[in-house]
C-alpha cells in the first residue's frame, strides 16, 4: 500500500533531529531508526516528514481545551499527509482529530514495538495513527505491528494482529456500560503520567543528556539552570507533582491507590457479554491497554489485541456499520 506517512518529533529517524518538542533535545539527533521507521520503509510507505508536537505530549494532561486546529491535523486535511504516527498517551490529538473529521486508532498495548520512541509515560506509551481514512489508518497498522524483542513489553504471542474479522462472529455487539469509576479517570491520568512523566525525564540534566545552561557554579547549579531552562511549564508542573504523589508520606495515598483503581477498571469489562465498549472518553483505552478507534462521533474500545474487530465497524465509506 503506497501512502505518505508522517512522524511526530518523537520518534526517531537517523540522522535527523528528535527533539520531542522540548528545547532539552533540540541538539538531539537521533543514532538510530525506530522500529516503525524500519518497517515503513520495507512495507514501501513514503516517510514524507515530521511533526512538532507539544513538549512531551504532557500538555493534554492538564489542558482540558481542545486546540482548533493542530499542526498535524492540518496536514491530513489539507491532503499533505494520509497518515501521521504519534504518540497519544492523553487522547488530546484523539479529540481534535474527531472535532475535525478525522480518525485515531490506538494499539492494544504492546502491539507496535515502542523502539525509537523519546519515552514519556512508560505505561501509556504506544504509538497510534492519526488518518482521514481508517481503512488506510489499519493498513499502516498492519505494517507497523509485530514483535521486536528490541522492545521489552512484547512478547511474540502479543502483536499480531489479525487481517480481518473473524469468519465465526455473525453480528459485533456494542454496549455503553456504566462504569462506576467514571468520575476518577481524569485523577488517576494525572497521577500516573505526572508520576512516570518525572521518572523520564529524571535523565535529562544536563550534562548525559539535553541542554545544558552556559552559566553555572557547581553541579548542583548546573543540575537547576540545565533543566529551568529547558523545560516548559506544563513538564515542570508534571515533574513536581510527580516527585510528590511518590515520595515516601504521598506514595499510597496517591499512587498506590491510582494503580489499583486502574486495574478495577479494567476488571470492570465484560468483553464476553459484548464485543464493543462505545464511549465519548479516549483516556479510558489509554488506562486499560485496550484497542480503541476514535471517530468523528464515539470511541470505540475492543478487548486486547482485536483491532480487527474495530476495523469491520467501518464500511467501505468510511461509515459506522452498526
Amino acid at each position: 500500500m503506497k501512502c505518505k506517512v508522517f512522524l511526530d518529533s518523537s520518534i526517531m529517524q537517523k540522522g535527523l533531529p528528535s527533539t520531542a518538542g522540548s528545547k532539552m533535545l533540540e541538539n538531539f539527533v537521533s543514532p538510530v531508526d525506530a522500529t516503525v521507521v524500519e518497517r515503513l520503509a520495507a512495507a514501501g510507505a513514503e516517510i514524507a516528514g515530521r511533526v512538532e508536537m507539544n513538549e512531551f505530549g504532557v500538555s493534554g494532561v492538564f489542558n482540558k481545551e481542545i486546540p482548533e486546529l493542530t499542526e498535524a491535523v492540518s496536514l491530513i486535511k489539507n491532503g499533505k499527509a494520509d497518515v501521521i504516527l504519534c504518540n497519544d498517551y492523553t487522547g488530546a490529538i484523539s479529540r481534535t482529530a474527531a472535532i475535525h473529521g478525522l480518525y485515531y486508532i490506538h494499539p492494544t498495548y504492546g502491539t507496535v514495538s515502542r523502539y525509537g520512541l523519546i519515552p514519556a509515560v512508560t505505561s501509556m506509551d504506544q504509538i497510534g495513527i492519526l488518518c482521514g481514512s481508517s481503512g488506510v489508518g489499519f493498513g499502516v497498522l498492519r505494517m507497523i505491528a509485530g514483535y521486536d524483542p528490541r522492545d521489552g513489553v512484547m512478547s511474540e504471542n502479543n502483536s499480531q494482529i489479525a487481517a480481518k474479522l473473524n469468519e465465526s462472529m455473525q453480528k459485533i455487539t456494542v454496549s455503553e456500560p456504566v462504569c462506576k469509576y467514571n468520575d476518577v479517570y481524569s485523577q488517576i491520568m494525572q497521577i500516573l503520567c505526572c508520576a512516570e512523566l518525572g521518572n523520564n525525564i529524571s535523565r535529562y540534566d544536563g550534562i548525559k543528556f539535553g541542554h545544558r545552561s552556559k552559566e553555572y557554579n557547581g553541579l548542583r547549579e548546573l543540575y537547576t539552570k540545565s533543566r529551568t531552562e529547558a523545560f516548559g511549564d506544563d513538564v515542570k508542573l508534571a515533574a513536581v507533582i510527580g516527585a510528590m504523589v511518590l515520595s515516601q508520606d504521598n506514595y499510597t495515598r496517591y499512587y498506590d491507590k491510582a494503580m489499583r483503581l486502574r486495574r478495577m477498571i479494567k476488571d470492570s469489562f465484560d468483553f464476553v457479554s459484548y464485543d464493543v465498549i462505545k464511549t465519548c472518553c479516549p483516556v479510558l483505552s489509554r488506562l486499560c491497554g485496550l484497542p480503541s478507534l476514535t471517530t468523528p462521533e464515539n470511541v470505540y474500545i475492543a478487548n486486547t489485541e482485536r483491532e480487527d474487530i474495530l476495523e469491520a465497524l467501518i464500511d467501505d465509506s468510511g461509515e459506522i456499520t452498526i
